[in-house]
């Protein structure tokens, strides 16, 4: 999957619709499932549908309806869309004995 979902520019249209297209986009789609859950990604879907029925949408449209109907910040999600191949997170975590809490954070 060398090149991004939403390049930056195309040479030819017809071109544009790659098996890479495909894949990588619906890996993006099982993200989002995975990180919302069955029932947050339902409720993106309605938003989603709710918004924009039969209109031309653009990725960000799909991440805002997600985002919203979950209220979650899922802007670290947009690096999936631009970047060519499998974005890089640094990542760091801390765990709290007292509270017995462990912490992730993508930056």
């Amino acid at each position: 999957m060398a090149h991004p979902i939403r390049p930056d520019s195309y040479i030819k249209m017809d071109n544009f619709y790659t098996v890479t297209v495909y894949e990588k986009g619906a890996e993006v789609i099982r993200l989002y499932h995975t990180l919302l859950g069955a029932e947050g990604f339902r409720k993106g879907m309605d938003l989603y549908f709710q918004r924009h029925d039969g209109q031309a949408v653009t990725c960000d449209d799909f991440l805002a309806a997600m985002a919203d109907a979950n209220g979650e910040d899922l802007s670290g999600v947009g690096r999936w869309y631009s970047q060519a191949g499998t974005p890089k997170l640094t990542v760091t975590t801390a765990y709290d004995a007292a509270k017995k809490s462990f912490t992730i954070q993508t930056h």
